[in-house]
């Protein structure tokens, strides 16, 4: 009977927080057939597609950048920041996404989050390779995108200048190389 109730004890909490977790509800139909194309954790297809806000932004040459120059290229807009190390983890591949996708007309665009501006994100960039553009966020970037609450955040906008993707956490470059190749291969209109 001891053992019974320490089972009972020990398993009805660790049910109760799966149950939370996971959720316990049964789908809808519809809600079925969407759950089928979820394509990772922390990475959702924004449907339909909406329009990416324009912004402008200093660079780490002090020059503007501006989103709406670029449009006809399929952008991926990194938030990052010096220090967090999940951001440091997935540099190398969007270094190596730019390299080897950018004549397709792919363009990775660090925005940096770190307060202390281009005195500690330029020695970064230097230090890891960057070669995409960086520019410098003051938090007017972040709100115009729905304000980023962690880091690193990814948004992937087709040729026509849509959100199609959002990424929360380490971009999945094996896992989103094919869908970047296909929007490369989409028309900007």
């Amino acid at each position: 009977m001891r053992s019974t109730r320490r089972w009972i004890n020990w398993t009805a909490p660790v049910l109760l927080l799966g149950s939370l977790l996971l959720g316990c509800r049964p789908k809808a139909p519809e809600q079925a057939a969407a759950s089928e194309q979820v394509l990772l954790p922390g990475v959702e297809e924004i449907q339909p597609p909406r329009p990416a806000p324009d912004f402008e932004a200093p660079g780490l040459d002090g020059a503007p950048f501006h989103l709406s120059a670029h449009r006809g290229s399929v952008i991926l807009l990194n938030f990052w920041a010096t220090w967090c190390a999940p951001c440091r983890t997935e540099i190398p591949d969007l270094v190596a996404l730019q390299r080897e996708l950018g004549d397709r007309g792919l363009l990775v665009v660090g925005i940096s989050t770190d307060e202390e501006g281009a005195e500690v994100v330029a020695p970064f960039a230097e230090n890891f390779k960057i070669n995409y553009p960086v520019v410098l966020d003051d938090g007017s970037v972040s709100e115009a995108y729905g304000g980023v609450w962690a880091l690193p955040t990814t948004v992937v906008i087709d040729r026509a200048g849509r959100i199609r993707y959002e990424i929360i956490g380490i971009f999945p470059t094996k896992e989103m190389r094919p869908r970047l190749e296909a929007l490369l291969d989409e028309s900007a209109s």
